[in-house]
């Protein structure tokens, strides 16, 4: 599958809709104890996608962690319970 960088405002808000989604299935499976943690991968605009979705992961006490790859080209998110207080 070939990586096309967005190129139009209409081009950057399906990207950021699209992984705001990935994230919030994401959110879904963890908040429902279907996995203990999940990983989304190859996010691109991924500081976008979890702002939009940090508050809802955060209303069930789970945490969005950045894991970006060596050239901060791109990005996967790992979705994970906050660690007990």
């Amino acid at each position: 599958m070939t990586s096309v960088e967005p190129t139009s405002d209409g081009d950057v808000r399906r990207t950021i809709d699209r992984e705001a989604e990935l994230l919030s299935s994401a959110v879904n499976l963890v908040a429902s104890g279907g996995a203990a943690s999940a990983t989304v991968g190859g996010l691109r605009l991924a500081e976008a996608a979890m702002d939009i979705v940090r508050p809802m992961a955060e209303g069930y006490g789970l945490i969005l962690e950045p894991l970006w790859g060596p050239d901060e080209s791109g990005c996967d998110v790992r979705v994970r319970r906050a660690a007990p207080a």
